[in-house]
């Protein structure tokens, strides 16, 4: 193995230790994604232009993918949990 993959495999774990865990969004229509209204029930204050943005592919309803996009890059913050 190379040394410079030594060294940045350690960081490689790390991330992924701290990756974003999905929230509970319920699919109601069990679709496969999530509508703007199905993203609303967990993120009221979401709008038609930022779920726009968060649906990359423009296919009309966000994926897993795309919702960890949205969080990783702070477009939605993580609902706060009751606990």
């Amino acid at each position: 193995m190379k040394p410079i993959a030594l060294l940045l495999a350690p960081l490689a774990f790390a991330g992924a230790a701290f990756a974003q865990e999905l929230p509970m969004v319920e699919d109601t229509d069990a679709s496969g994604g999530w509508s703007l209204v199905e993203l609303q029930a967990v993120w009221p204050e979401l709008t038609e232009d930022t779920f726009t943005a968060v649906d990359a592919n423009g296919d009309g309803a966000v994926d897993e993918t795309e919702l960890k996009a949205a969080l990783d890059n702070a477009v939605l913050t993580p609902p706060a949990t009751n606990g």
